[in-house]
């Protein structure tokens, strides 16, 4: 098999729905790791933890090919207000509804009710996955910016991704995520990426293998620095201005965006890959919901440790207990989405996109 898979009914690049739900997969299975400190294996963890920067890199490529094509930014800026800006408002009001009854569980009174609430709101999001909202509106309305990136030649396209590359490496992302400035400098160069893989999609499928074997190299060789070298678990985050070294895990997901696109270009059809344009179709909403099944998680294990129960220590316990969660976030999540859809309709997406 050779080339892009184009569904001839939607004209869609079927790779690019093998990618986002894969994509909304790995995002779920990061925040399905509860166990870090009870041995889960390290080298994975740190694999597991690239969703995020490959939602970008999808967003960006579909900038290019969707949106750029008679882009207006009135009608682009609009569209994804109602489709994620309203749905964020109205999910984060009910993770507040969950915060408050977890507080009050907790015997918090009125005064440190309405403070939490505060303190929380102020942050810019609820749930705290959702930190992604806020950041990728400002990605959004940079498009201008974008168009001129298209626009660019090709010498000028890779400066400017090597440039945002290296402020990134320095920078990594804010502490708690709640720095959306600094979010968007720092994920800039996936969506850069993105862009470049669509304007210059013919190139890649000439020169997709050597691509495949680059990304698989990045990917490998910066996983395994980040966690026998510099000895560090997951994403890095700081203040942008203090100086702790390199971030790792930048290089790995670049690598690994590019190995996957690759990847994607040959999964043959059949029932998982029916499977995964049924998660792509819904990543959007999984991403809304699935906070929710993961604050439902938390409570069950303070409870059930509140009430004795030991947590099993060891690699294999922390695998299957995280894989358990994993499966019931992502299609829990999925689940809800289809019953809202079902029963709402189109109105069901002013609440999960």
């Amino acid at each position: 098999m050779s080339g892009s898979l184009l569904d001839s009914e939607k004209g869609r690049l079927v790779e690019f729905d093998y990618l986002r739900g894969l994509a909304i997969a790995l995002i779920v299975l990061g925040h399905s790791i509860f166990l870090s400190e009870q041995g889960f294996p390290l080298l994975l963890e740190n694999v597991l933890r690239g969703g995020t920067g490959l939602f970008v890199f999808i967003s960006g490529f579909f900038f290019h090919r969707v949106f750029y094509q008679g882009f207006e930014y009135r009608h682009f800026m609009g569209k994804k207000l109602r489709l994620v800006l309203v749905p964020f408002l109205a999910i984060s009001l009910i993770g507040l509804g969950f915060r408050i009854i977890g507080w009050a569980q907790d015997g918090h009174g009125i005064d440190t009710l309405l403070l939490n609430s505060w303190y929380t709101v102020r942050n810019g999001f609820v749930l705290y996955p959702h930190w992604y909202v806020p950041f990728i509106l400002l990605t959004f309305a940079c498009s201008p910016l974008h168009l001129r990136y298209i626009h660019a030649g090709f010498p000028w396209q890779i400066f400017w991704l090597l440039l945002f590359t290296l402020i990134a490496l320095f920078i990594h992302r804010p502490d708690s995520n709640i720095n959306q400035l600094q979010s968007l400098v720092y994920f800039t160069p996936y969506y850069l990426l993105g862009i470049l893989c669509s304007r210059y999609s013919q190139c890649l499928l000439t020169w997709q293998m050597p691509v495949l074997i680059l990304g698989l190299l990045l990917w490998l060789a910066t996983a395994f620095t980040q966690t026998y070298v510099d000895v560090h678990v997951g994403n890095y985050h700081k203040h942008a201005l203090v100086w702790t070294g390199i971030d790792w895990q930048l290089l790995q997901t670049l690598g690994f965006c590019l190995w996957l696109l690759v990847v994607c270009r040959y999964l043959p059809s059949g029932r998982g890959s029916q499977h995964l344009r049924l998660l792509a179709d819904n990543s959007f909403p999984i991403f809304f919901v699935h906070p929710l099944l993961s604050i439902l998680v938390e409570n069950v294990i303070r409870i059930s440790v509140q009430s004795g129960w030991s947590i099993p220590q060891g690699a294999w316990p922390a695998l299957w207990i995280s894989a358990l969660i994993f499966i019931f976030q992502l299609y829990g999540s999925l689940l809800v989405v289809l019953l809202l859809r079902r029963g709402w309709g189109e109105k069901s997406r002013w609440v999960i996109g």
